[in-house]
């Protein structure tokens, strides 16, 4: 089923609703996009290494923003690597070394129209809670990402320091995501506000955002996600950025 207005109604909601409106937005691949930070890691691994694998090199020499997809290793084989190069495996450590890093985590990119969306349902009125599975990391090293989200969010121009804005983090990397997506609903829950709208890329979220806030427009930003999530997605609005919010270009998921 098409409706072209659930967009422009988040807003709509969030200027009529009498508690505290809240908006709640995942950051990777939904937000923004992980596809610059996957081609840079990818690019620096080639140049710190690639006298040892030259098959690896050839490949990432050509790879654009565009191949990148939701695992980094499928971008490369699907561009020509061989599945089974010796490269893979240093180069799979040497990602999850920079992947989850502030430094690294400051290259993404906003996905087309979020940070306007974004700012449009602050304006409003909402509360933004920034609902991520990103990890802190310990203070005064670079082995977590909260420091580097808070800038490529303020740098972005994405609402943070002006009240009504919340960034929700893992306290540690190896939470585990059922007690850490718990512990966030409840957190959400405890502002005693009203959940108007949700967003998130993978289907598995979406579907729990919208079995816990069924009231909510609940979105599938659909842009990469978990190719073995197959999470029911009937209730959710499908889009694939947010560049058409002006334009109230929606569709009803189908899955």
């Amino acid at each position: 089923m098409s409706d072209f207005s659930q967009l422009q109604q988040v807003l709509s909601k969030i200027k009529s609703e009498k508690n505290l409106p809240i908006v709640v937005f995942d950051l990777d691949d939904t937000l923004f996009s992980t596809a610059r930070r996957n081609l840079v890691i990818i690019q620096n691994f080639a140049a710190i290494q690639g006298d040892d694998f030259p098959d690896f090199v050839a490949v990432a020499n050509k790879l654009k923003l565009s191949d990148m997809n939701w695992s980094v290793t499928y971008a490369l084989t699907n561009s020509g690597l061989d599945p089974n190069s010796q490269s893979l495996d240093p180069f799979i450590k040497y990602w999850g070394s920079t992947f989850f890093t502030d430094t690294y985590v400051s290259l993404d990119l906003p996905n087309p129209g979020a940070v306007d969306f974004a700012n449009a349902c602050h304006e409003a009125g909402a509360l933004i809670y920034y609902l991520t599975g990103r990890h802190i990391g310990d203070r005064g090293l670079d082995n977590g990402m909260g420091q580097g989200t808070t800038l490529s969010l303020t740098n972005n121009g994405f609402p943070f320091w002006k009240g009504r804005c919340e960034l929700n983090l893992k306290a540690d990397k190896s939470e585990k995501d059922v007690d850490y997506k718990n512990q966030a609903l409840a957190a959400i829950k405890s502002l005693k506000g009203t959940v108007v709208a949700t967003f998130d890329n993978e289907p598995g979220n979406a579907n729990l955002f919208h079995q816990n806030f069924p009231d909510a427009s609940n979105f599938w930003v659909k842009t990469t996600w978990n190719p073995n999530d197959k999470a029911p997605t009937d209730g959710l609005y499908v889009i694939p950025d947010f560049s058409e919010w002006k334009n109230d270009k929606t569709t009803k998921a189908s899955y």
